[in-house]
């Protein structure tokens, strides 16, 4: 088969997924091609609508949040949104670009992707098949609008708001959010410790910001490191966030807390840590689950993030800490407590599928064979 799996830069939480499902396709001896659906119209269009989310997001966090719930609540199957039509500015040239290579299967990690797919094959009575993977713990606004194969969602207990939103059941497919092999091909921690050179006698906790950088990281490390058991080390991993790496390097003591540049490593500092604390994005929060690490859920950008803080720490796959202070009692509580962590780990053992990517580029597979 050859695959064209779209996705967008507004976070990078849709790309990792792409990649991880364009990695197991390949290794099933499929062809694979991932796409920015936004560049279509062009590459400085998909650079102002990334960027203007971001802002958005950062700056107006709450504003941002009462439009997600708005757009839930106004979102109609049969009234095609402004999202949808904002899609198809992308739509001639896309279509272009899949009917050059005749493509075999679509799949999108965005919904802005699906809605532009969904236009083509409305407007140019495209029969190629399409397929939507969910990102988040949530039903997101508008994937009543689209017209797919199937809806990848990550959890069972998601079918029932898909099915309240008009999706039929026989297009729902629970196959978990993908990840990348290496978050499941686990490392020992003693291995992971060893190539970090951080000692077994010690407890860790890795905080991730996120790509976006959204969160009261100080004030959170400021508990953590007042009332953290004796012989802790904090990994804040800062990305390519250097604000972020060089004021915890200059606010606390390298023996303690430790801001970490862009790294490739991030499956070995999973492997290695006792605690992880991120914002609850889709894919970082199920690599966490997927690695076996207890996670500690810290301020959730409003929106499908505060879905997924509610699912998951409602489920007891993670602790919560909307607040810093909150976050930070949370954090020395798992680790300070193996019994704690435990507890985090068995339920997201429950409720988390570790096959995602397989389970998609599989029922893709078999689709195509029946056709």
């Amino acid at each position: 088969m050859n695959i064209l799996i779209l996705s967008c830069n507004t976070g990078e939480g849709h790309n990792s997924a792409a990649k991880a499902i364009a990695e197991q396709f390949m290794c099933d001896g499929h062809d694979c091609v991932i796409k920015d659906a936004l560049a279509f119209a062009s590459p400085k269009f998909s650079k102002f609508i990334c960027d203007s989310y971001k802002q958005i997001v950062l700056r107006t966090p709450y504003a941002f949040g009462a439009m997600y719930k708005i757009s839930k609540a106004v979102a109609n199957p049969n009234m095609k949104s402004l999202v949808y039509a904002s899609s198809m500015v992308c739509a001639k040239k896309m279509y272009d670009f899949i009917s050059s290579y005749k493509f075999d299967a679509v799949v999108s990690t965005h919904l802005f992707a699906a809605q532009a797919m969904t236009h083509i094959k409305n407007r140019y009575k495209l029969s190629l098949p399409s397929y939507i993977v969910s990102t988040d713990y949530g039903f997101c606004p508008f994937f009543e609008e689209l017209d797919v194969e199937r809806y990848f969602i990550p959890m069972e207990m998601l079918r029932s708001d898909f099915l309240r939103r008009g999706v039929s059941s026989d297009k729902i497919v629970v196959s978990g959010i993908p990840v990348a092999k290496r978050f499941m091909q686990l490392m020992d921690k003693a291995q992971a410790r060893e190539r970090l050179g951080v000692s077994m006698d010690c407890h860790m906790c890795i905080i991730m910001s996120g790509s976006m950088g959204y969160g009261d990281i100080y004030n959170m490390l400021d508990g953590v490191v007042a009332n953290m058991p004796q012989n802790t080390r904090i990994f804040v991993l800062a990305g390519n966030n250097d604000k972020l790496l060089n004021g915890v390097n200059n606010r606390y003591s390298s023996s303690v807390v430790r801001a970490i540049g862009f790294t490739n490593e991030v499956n070995v500092y999973m492997a290695a840590a006792d605690v992880l604390v991120t914002k609850p994005g889709g894919l970082t929060s199920t690599e966490a689950m997927v690695s076996n690490v207890p996670l500690v859920l810290a301020k959730p950008i409003p929106g499908c993030e505060s879905e997924n803080y509610l699912l998951l720490t409602g489920i007891g796959a993670a602790k919560g800490g909307k607040k810093a202070a909150d976050a930070a009692e949370n954090i020395c509580l798992l680790l300070s407590n193996e019994n704690e962590r435990r507890k985090v780990i068995d339920r997201q053992n429950e409720y988390i599928c570790k096959r995602s990517a397989e389970i998609i580029c599989d029922t893709i597979a078999r689709i195509d064979k029946d056709a």
